[in-house]
């Protein structure tokens, strides 16, 4: 709140005509935000581990541990994001940071927290269960490997970059796009590197430091944005000035998210320099990685391709821009208005990922660990392989029953959710929240989706099968592309969501039945009854909530009635489909409830 508070009245100070001291502004955020890393830091390093718990099933908490802090992460992130609106809107400029800062995140999905990831964490929890020596010097050859594979591709990227920056013609605008790329690019050894120190963390059952490393980047943004903002009549000039302050802060924010994470697996696992026995070991874990990360790739790539597709389909700004699109030998009219499509695109991206990142992917990421280990001690027979099967079905229970109300919330909630968030000063307007609203629904029809693949894969990687997921993956994002490429001239940007949208839902269908290859009846009668019954109550919710919106219609409200209108709905929607959950007796309830999900009794097979 201390932090929060300042950049609210900063916006109103340089578009709404409040007076103040913006020095004095700016030395209060220096002073906090050095002093709340300095405190964190310090709690970090003095804190005690905690005993490692001994039920496997005790992935609900651990959930909800990352639930919690991840609230905290992506709170900060929509701050983040809400002052680069308020300073830029939907411009071409925002659209050309939303791109160039997607490069060093589209490594870390595929590296830090995805291919990589998903090989190593069983292997180093099979080792660190059994030989904790060799684990040790599995995960420093692996720390190494990465830092010195990731600091190549920079070099190779940046060489790449400045290639075509000098020896294609380029508009301004696309040139910013490199330049932006160009800085933030050494982010990406950074970020990979804490996306693995914290999968360390995680088989040690410690899922706070790498919930809480983001909060650091969006914290060291926002000071950036504070200190470097440009007046509300800044030139061109100015703004490019201030955006490339910001996509510095991005390589600042990556050394404070390292130190934060090398402080916190001291406390649980030491490095060494013996690393040549732990070869046969990452050899095995590169040979699984290969198919993963050709999978991750095209799907990381589809997302990046998104962006493009949204920048190369619409005019330059200015006034010598094209008003045509030259498609083979043919001029068109754009399908889609402005360069301000790519920003669109992640602001509604931001949103959706908000109940995704806040219990879907935490709940994968709880859930990996037992998987890996009940996978692991494949030898105990049976009641492993039930544990692995109950364990799995919890979380399908679970995702549903937040993934599926999250979905449905979102969707009807959009425009006063964003109008709150985003629609400050004169670079935001209504029209720009209508906009970012319609991309919005697409993209949140299927946060249910996403939280289910996310935790099907993860299923498959704990029984080291990475060749399933990969064709699947490859398949969805040859047909993402297609429905893109034909549903953009009659959508706009709006396509690109319906498009990810639908094919996460095919997706998910396809990895549900193929996972019965290794878990009998996945889907049974109880994930059934689960599903069935968050669905009535999730229409019971949907329901009132459009009753509400029928009667209170937010694009007539002003900004600080939808603020109170949101609060209603959000309350009443949660009321309504948490007291009707109890009424009906869900289980998951109980689980969330407790923090954790019962063992199941011991069932002959």
């Amino acid at each position: 709140v201390l932090l929060s508070a300042p950049v609210i009245e900063l916006i109103q100070y340089r578009y709404l005509g409040r007076t103040f001291q913006l020095t004095d502004m700016r030395y209060h955020l220096l002073g906090m935000g050095g002093g709340l890393a300095v405190w964190a830091l310090i709690v970090a390093a003095k804190r005690p581990a905690p005993q490692q718990e001994e039920d496997e099933n005790a992935f609900v908490g651990h959930a909800l541990l990352v639930s919690l802090l991840t609230i905290g992460s992506r709170v900060t992130g929509l701050m983040r994001d809400s002052v680069l609106a308020a300073i830029f809107g939907l411009s071409g400029i925002y659209s050309a940071f939303a791109i160039g800062f997607m490069i060093p995140n589209l490594f870390r999905r595929l590296f830090g927290e995805g291919a990589l990831a998903a090989a190593f964490i069983p292997a180093y929890a099979k080792d660190q269960r059994r030989d904790p020596p060799a684990a040790t010097r599995l995960a420093s050859l692996c720390v190494a490997l990465l830092a010195l594979f990731t600091g190549l591709l920079v070099v190779v990227g940046e060489g790449l970059l400045i290639f075509c920056r000098d020896f294609f013609v380029w508009t301004e605008q696309s040139k910013l796009v490199i330049q932006l790329a160009m800085v933030m690019l050494p982010y990406m050894p950074l970020v990979c590197l804490v996306a693995l120190l914290g999968g360390i963390l995680q088989v040690h059952r410690h899922f706070g430091p790498p919930a809480t490393a983001s909060i650091l980047l969006n914290l060291t943004m926002i000071l950036a944005a504070v200190l470097a903002l440009a007046h509300p009549g800044a030139t061109t000039t100015d703004q490019h000035r201030t955006i490339l302050v910001i996509a510095g802060s991005v390589i600042v924010a990556g050394f404070f998210q390292v130190l934060w994470q090398v402080i916190a697996v001291r406390r649980v696992e030491s490095f060494s320099f013996d690393l040549k026995p732990a070869v046969p070991a990452v050899r095995g874990i590169l040979k699984m990685m290969l198919p993963m990360v050709i999978g991750l790739a095209a799907v990381q790539i589809n997302t990046l391709l998104d962006m493009l597709i949204a920048w190369s389909l619409a005019p330059a700004d200015g006034p010598s821009a094209a008003d045509h699109l030259n498609l083979f030998g043919r001029k068109v009219d754009f399908p889609i208005a402005n360069r301000g499509a790519p920003g669109t695109l992640s602001l509604a991206q931001r949103l959706y990922q908000l109940p995704l990142g806040v219990f879907g992917i935490a709940v994968a990421t709880a859930i990996f660990p037992a998987l890996a280990r009940a996978s692991s001690s494949s030898e105990a027979g049976d009641s492993r392989r039930a544990e692995f099967r109950t364990i799995l079905q919890r979380g399908l229970r679970l995702t549903m029953f937040v993934g599926l109300p999250a979905s449905i919330g979102l969707m009807l909630v959009g425009l006063p959710l964003v109008r709150v968030l985003f629609e400050h000063g004169e670079k935001m307007q209504l029209d720009d929240s209508k906009r970012i609203t319609t991309v919005l629904i697409g993209y949140a029809s299927a946060v249910w989706a996403y939280s289910t693949t996310h935790l099907i894969v993860r299923a498959f990687y704990a029984v080291k099968d990475v060749h399933t997921p990969l064709r699947v993956s490859v398949a969805m994002v040859i047909l993402n592309l297609v429905l893109n490429l034909s549903l953009v001239w009659k959508l706009a940007e709006a396509a690109l969501a319906w498009s990810t949208a639908l094919t996460a839902v095919i997706q998910t269908a396809v990895l549900v039945v193929a996972v019965r290859r290794y878990v009998f009846r996945p889907v049974d009668r109880s994930v059934l009854v689960s599903w069935g019954r968050s669905a009535v109550l999730t229409a019971m919710m949907a329901i009132i909530l459009w009753a509400i919106l029928r009667w209170r219609d937010p694009a007539q409200l002003s900004r600080l009635d939808c603020g109170g209108l949101l609060t209603g709905l959000v309350v009443i929607g949660m009321g309504v489909y948490l007291f009707g959950a109890r009424l009906l007796g869900a289980e998951e309830l109980g689980w969330l409830r407790r923090g954790k999900s019962v063992k199941p009794k011991e069932r002959t097979p």
